[in-house]
């Protein structure tokens, strides 16, 4: 019988998973109630260069326009990058076409790049990712490689601890450790990681950002307005400032706007142009790519009205990562992590979730999505008169946050604005 290798991802809010001795058990469903996508984008796999590569492949298949959704691309690779390290043959060769490397090595230098850059913690701002591998303790009958357990802690900083998965005192210590990387701002009950006995392994990703905005909306200019969402007109808090001479973006159907955070980078809104539906924007990779990256920079005075929100979302991603191509590593009688364990070469992965949280308000944003567009600060060389444009994010709309550098943190789409607790 295979035995289970369980991944988890976590940014922020951690989902959690029962593992079995057998493929396709039932698993203990996360405190968070999120449903999951009816059907998924039928999104044709493009030769994949790197982490950008992945980010928008990964998101064309997630987002669809239609509901709430929050992404890390960051977490999900480095998670799955740790992976690779252990997997072997065409299982490894599978995982490394997906992540856009051609090598082991290639891929640590991708990941090791970020980790060292991806990294502070200030009174105002915090970025912080860590990486765990929770191991069965099994009497000496089953022995990790020292090769790739020197290999996680190297490259990925990873924690390494030994634990029995049929105790219920490994849901809490796994438990406490995403709170202490969430810093608090996640606690989850134990009861939320119970595994099976015969479970090998289970790796963990956490990301959580905490940064404000560079310049603060004032909180006495929010009013209360209505928002046009899909299921209909509710009423949100909406804030509200003007940016004068800063530059915008005009592209095919949409317009774009960024908005400075104070350390980690800027937070991007793509706003579909009236009467066009966000889910006309998604589908490709190429077509997110272009709302991303394509448009003419306006130079304008622009007013800004956006909603405050803060919803959470689970995502699994077994199916989704199968059909880019790692169908493979989740087949008990192909995968292939021979590189993982000395003495075991039975190993597949059982299940993949990530969960997140992110919230938007006057002072800035606390796990928010991937960004990648480029913003400008005005420099006025002559004196004229500059267009005055409305961004009122009255109206389903996607946004993104990235670093300085351009790397992809989280990635999601408003149809809602909800204020859950």
């Amino acid at each position: 019988m295979k035995r289970l290798l369980c991944i988890l991802f976590a940014m922020l809010l951690l989902c959690a998973c029962t593992v079995t001795g057998t493929p396709a058990a039932p698993v203990a469903e996360p405190t968070v109630p999120t449903e999951a996508p009816e059907t998924l984008p039928d999104v044709p796999i493009p030769e994949i260069t790197g982490y950008a590569g992945f980010s928008d492949v990964l998101s064309s298949k997630l987002l669809d326009g239609t509901q709430n959704k929050n992404l890390s691309p960051i977490s999900v690779y480095l998670a799955l990058a740790m992976t690779a390290e252990g997997a072997s043959g065409e299982t490894q060769a599978d995982m490394l076409k997906l992540l856009g490397c051609s090598s082991l090595e290639e891929l640590r230098g991708v990941c090791g790049a970020m980790l060292e850059t991806l990294s502070f913690d200030t009174e105002d701002s915090t970025l912080e990712i860590a990486d765990s591998i929770w191991m069965a303790d099994r009497n000496g009958t089953l022995t990790f490689r020292e090769d790739y357990l020197k290999t996680l802690a190297d490259v990925y900083r990873s924690e390494a601890n030994a634990v029995d998965f049929a105790k219920a005192e490994t849901g809490k210590q796994i438990a406490a450790w995403i709170t202490e990387h969430t810093r608090g701002k996640i606690t989850l009950s134990p009861d939320d990681f119970r595994f099976d006995p015969d479970t090998v392994a289970v790796l963990i990703n956490t990301i959580y950002l905490k940064d404000a905005w560079r310049d603060a909306f004032y909180e006495g200019a929010t009013q209360s307005g209505t928002f046009h969402g899909l299921s209909g007109d509710l009423t949100v808090d909406y804030m509200h400032r003007t940016d004068n001479d800063v530059m915008i973006i005009k592209g095919d159907g949409f317009l774009s706007y960024s908005l400075p955070l104070l350390r980690v980078g800027r937070m991007t809104f793509i706003l579909p142009d009236e009467g066009t539906p966000l889910s006309d924007l998604f589908g490709t990779p190429e077509k997110l790519d272009a709302l991303l990256n394509d448009g003419m920079p306006i130079r304008a005075d622009v007013d800004v009205k956006l909603p405050k929100f803060k919803f959470e979302d689970r995502i699994e991603l077994n199916e989704i990562l199968e059909s880019l191509g790692l169908g493979r590593a989740f087949d008990p009688d192909r995968a292939d992590f021979s590189g993982m364990c000395v003495d075991k070469n039975d190993i597949f992965i059982s299940k993949v979730l990530q969960g997140s949280f992110i919230g938007v308000d006057e002072n800035g944003v606390e796990a928010a999505a991937y960004t990648m567009i480029v913003m400008a600060e005005g420099c006025a060389l002559y004196p004229e008169d500059l267009p005055k444009i409305d961004f009122h994010l009255t109206r389903p709309f996607l946004y993104t946050i990235e670093s300085d550098d351009g790397t992809v943190l989280f990635i999601g789409t408003v149809t809602e604005p909800t204020n859950a607790e």
